[in-house]
């Protein structure tokens, strides 16, 4: 099988950097398969992109580099070195701006490499990087890392004494749905199919007290499972984002 590369970046693809970086990574390793992940992550949003990547590697065969190009831009020469985190038989390149400990905090200390060629371009080391990796050279053409740049996400908190879960949304999908970063399993497990009642804080707060797990043609907003693994605010081919003002950042809170 050829090996597995994933994109995922704040690049958009109106331009012709995208397309530019993947010529750059067939040229030095023209056996990769490229598959983008997205490059509409709100720029700069590092938060964003590590939480898409968390819940979108699974979906890959171990063995796969994830490049994680968010808030790094794609000319520039290099500040320092990107680096490649070995974790759950996956690796993860890109330059160190806080993104891995917003991915990894809770696992450190995770496996990391530091890229040591000459290059000074970032797009030449993170290509030289992957290509380390499928040649089964990342250990003579790199160094051992640890400096990790310490950058906190936001995590889903449950607080089974209270009986409450908080929560924000972290991610507009292209269908205005609202994904939070609250895992299904926490949700189900918590609400045991029982009442609950959600409180979303906007512009204009709103309140939920429905759940499908698949899409209904309901008339009100309702919470659903979304294929990230997390609860969804939706409403039944209806821009819930733009109906109800909702926004990246904004929090939810769960009362059972």
């Amino acid at each position: 099988m050829r090996p597995i590369v994933t994109l995922l970046s704040d690049w958009r693809t109106r331009d012709p950097y995208v397309a530019m970086f993947k010529g750059a990574l067939l040229t030095a390793a023209p056996e990769v398969e490229i598959i983008d992940i997205t490059h509409v992550v709100d720029l700069y949003n590092l938060q964003q992109a590590a939480f898409l990547t968390q819940q979108s590697y699974r979906s890959f065969p171990e063995g796969s580099v994830h490049l994680l190009l968010a808030g790094t831009s794609h000319a520039a020469k290099a500040k320092a070195a990107p680096i490649c985190v070995q974790y759950d038989n996956h690796f993860f390149i890109g330059e160190d701006n806080g993104i891995f400990f917003m991915m990894f905090n809770r696992d450190f200390p995770v496996v990391a490499r530091q890229y040591a060629g000459n290059e000074t371009n970032m797009t030449d080391q993170l290509v030289q990087l992957v290509k380390a990796v499928c040649d089964n050279k990342l250990e003579s053409q790199t160094i051992a890392y640890d400096n990790f740049k310490r950058q906190f996400a936001a995590l889903p908190i449950h607080f089974p004494s209270t009986k409450t879960i908080e929560g924000e949304i972290v991610y507009i999908d292209a269908y205005y749905n609202a994904i939070t970063n609250i895992p299904i399993d926490m949700f189900k497990e918590a609400v045991h199919d029982g009442p609950f009642q959600a409180i979303i804080s906007s512009k204009k707060d709103w309140q939920c007290q429905v759940y499908h797990d698949n899409y209904q043609p309901d008339e009100e907003i309702y919470l659903t499972q979304n294929a990230l693994g997390c609860l969804e605010i939706t409403l039944y081919q209806g821009a819930v984002s733009v109906l109800a003002d909702l926004k990246v950042g904004d929090k939810i809170t769960i009362k059972y």
